[in-house]
């Protein structure tokens, strides 16, 4: 890859339809509070990712030819068990993601379409799974590139009118006030942090460095997927809070599709639900490329791509299945969509980000590494769990926090072998 398609690929698999819808529904119920998500996504998760870890693993995975993220880490630190490991929670973490991405699409389609939500859900998750199976990872990258122009136009569409419809309205937006409907600021800091500081850890984020032509494209990339970020982070959670003052009560999952209606009518919102697709599609198809290869290679020793290929539509089809549980799960969809979807970065981030920081710090040893990502995800999913049966514990709303500073305590505290 060169400067331009590198940028794009990372952008589009980073900023998914949760991003835009999700995101949308935090900004109109977290008002202005919320534009802390968008400045440590811009910071953490693209630049940071980009200067100190992107150079690292270009230069790595060419000269250990590892063929997958885990695999790299595991040759580096010389621990096929880490390979195991990580293949299993990027496996796991991903899935749980992945079904976030696809209902987020699924609420923008269905509204705009006027179908059921699982309707939407399996048109999306069918189409996905077709040119994924068909492509493989270099039909992946161009797509992603080409859904991330899709995203920037239909984001540049809906914050554009946005903003001078609010410009015009009479009515003062109260954007600092927390909606009673959603948790406070302690949630807010930690999905802040988990979606700018996980970033370090997706596998599917950071195999795109695999790929790139020379060292050089990843600084010359940084500066675009930079203004690429910006746009789509900061047009998605202002979108939002504008929506306040130009909506009123709405349910908080479909604020970004009625703002559409709203605004653009109906071709624009067309354009608009093409945008969230898009973005639905681009994070979706690395996901289950991803967690194919890692099934298949880290866990099952099966480098072959037929078998990556089998096992990416058979995640496929268990993130449909996930998809309806959440659609028809008991509580609200925007707490259940929160819910999961950071229990599928913490689990990810969690796992990967010991290992990452020791291969750019030099710092941790093997047996520190395994154990850290171990007790880290474990506090994790007992946070997950705790969650899941109305089981309240202590720092409940900054588990990944927690549980990322506990990991990293017990990694990396140790000098390197």
């Amino acid at each position: 890859m060169g400067t331009w398609l590198l940028a794009f690929t990372f952008g589009a698999t980073y900023f998914s339809s949760v991003v835009i819808v999700v995101g949308g529904m935090w900004g109109y119920l977290w008002g202005s509070w919320s534009l802390i998500i968008p400045v440590l996504n811009v910071t953490l998760g693209v630049l940071v990712t980009f200067k100190l870890i992107g150079s690292k693993i270009s230069v790595l995975g060419d000269k250990l030819k590892a063929l997958t993220i885990p695999e790299l880490l595991a040759r580096i630190h010389g621990s096929s068990i880490l390979q195991y490991y990580l293949g299993s929670m990027a496996a796991i973490g991903l899935t749980l993601y992945a079904a976030t991405v696809v209902a987020g699409a699924s609420v923008m389609l269905a509204t705009v379409l006027n179908i059921t939500l699982s309707t939407s859900a399996v048109i999306l998750v069918s189409i996905i799974t077709a040119y994924v199976v068909l492509s493989g990872m270099y039909g992946i990258v161009w797509t992603d590139a080409l859904q991330g122009v899709v995203m920037a136009a239909g984001i540049s569409l809906l914050a554009g009118a946005a903003v001078m419809a609010s410009g015009i309205h009479s009515h003062a937006v109260e954007s600092t006030v927390v909606s009673s409907k959603f948790p406070g600021l302690g949630l807010l800091l930690d999905i802040a942090i988990i979606t700018s500081i996980a970033v370090w850890g997706l596998p599917q984020m950071l195999n795109r460095f695999y790929t790139v032509r020379e060292e050089k494209v990843v600084s010359r990339a940084s500066l675009i997927a930079l203004g690429f970020a910006t746009l789509i982070t900061f047009g998605s959670y202002a979108s939002g809070v504008i929506a306040r003052s130009l909506l009123g009560s709405v349910p908080p999952p479909k604020v970004i599709p009625l703002l559409a209606e709203s605004l653009l009518g109906p071709w624009g919102a067309g354009i608009m639900a093409a945008a969230v697709i898009a973005a639905s599609m681009s994070t979706m198809d690395s996901i289950g490329l991803t967690v194919g290869s890692s099934v298949a290679y880290d866990i099952m020793g099966e480098k072959d791509v037929r078998s990556v290929r089998l096992i990416s539509s058979i995640v496929m089809l268990a993130v449909l299945g996930i998809v309806i549980g959440i659609f028809n799960a008991p509580s609200p969809l925007s707490n259940t969509m929160t819910g999961i979807f950071k229990l599928g970065w913490s689990i990810t981030g969690v796992a990967f980000i010991p290992p990452v920081l020791s291969m750019v710090t030099k710092r941790g040893t093997r047996k520190s590494l395994i154990a850290g990502s171990v007790i880290g995800t474990a506090l994790v999913v007992l946070y997950g769990l705790s969650g899941i049966t109305g089981l309240t514990l202590p720092f409940q709303h900054l588990s990944f926090t927690l549980s990322l500073t506990v990991s990293l305590a017990i990694s990396l505290l140790p000098k390197g072998e």
